[in-house]
């Protein structure tokens, strides 16, 4: 693994997507909501509606771009509440759909369990499976996919929120396919590495404001 790219890269992902210090910033309420769509979506593994949280809170959030309101309920980085072309599986949790491919890799962290990955070359559309754990040492093979992290420019990073703006821009590629890529490719391992980090927040977040009853019916 190259350390040095590797934290290279999670600077350039934390300088166009603060989600961190936004969250970070915020009142307790705020960081105890996100942190309640966060668990809904780690323990059933799909989206859930608005009516289960306070309103402003609410409101609060998507301003933030950490939780993103669409027809489907509500998707929280790394959960897509929208179809996407990466989909992460779980034998103990329903299929769900990452943002970007950055975020896919980060899913088994939150269920801490192995998961299978289905996505595709975003060049030249070939299958891509990958079987994936939590831990970001295991050996991955030679005909592994990769990872594409195209970085935006200021003016891009705030016009869109990052599911429809720098989530479409970090994208699996084929072996064949990113040969020819250098600095903005990263390894399944590097580009896990990377989500882990980026999303260490969450997991401490979670630990700080435990489970508790919630009215999720």
């Amino acid at each position: 693994m190259r350390l040095d790219h590797v934290e290279r890269g999670l600077e350039n992902l934390q300088r166009d997507f603060p989600l961190q210090a936004r969250i970070s910033n915020e009142p307790e309420l705020i960081q105890r909501t996100h942190t309640q769509i966060l668990r809904f979506w780690i323990v059933r593994s799909n989206p859930p509606s608005a009516q289960h949280f306070p309103e402003a809170a609410l409101r609060r959030l998507i301003a933030l771009d950490a939780v993103v309101s669409s027809v489907e309920g509500l998707g929280a980085y790394p959960f897509s509440a929208k179809e996407t072309s990466i989909r992460v599986a779980h034998g103990k949790h329903r299929p769900t759909f990452a943002m970007c491919a950055v975020d896919a890799l980060a899913i088994p962290l939150f269920w801490k369990s192995l998961v299978r990955l289905e996505s595709r070359c975003h060049a030249c559309g070939a299958d891509i499976e990958l079987d994936l754990g939590p831990c970001v040492d295991s050996p991955c093979a030679v005909d592994a996919p990769l990872v594409f992290m195209h970085f935006l420019n200021r003016q891009t990073r705030t016009e869109h929120p990052a599911c429809s703006g720098l989530c479409t821009a970090i994208y699996f590629l084929c072996p064949d396919c990113a040969r020819n890529l250098t600095d903005t490719v990263y390894t399944v391992q590097e580009a896990q590495c990377i989500g882990q980090m980026f999303f260490a927040f969450q997991t401490t977040l979670l630990q700080a404001f435990p489970e508790r009853q919630e009215n999720w019916s």
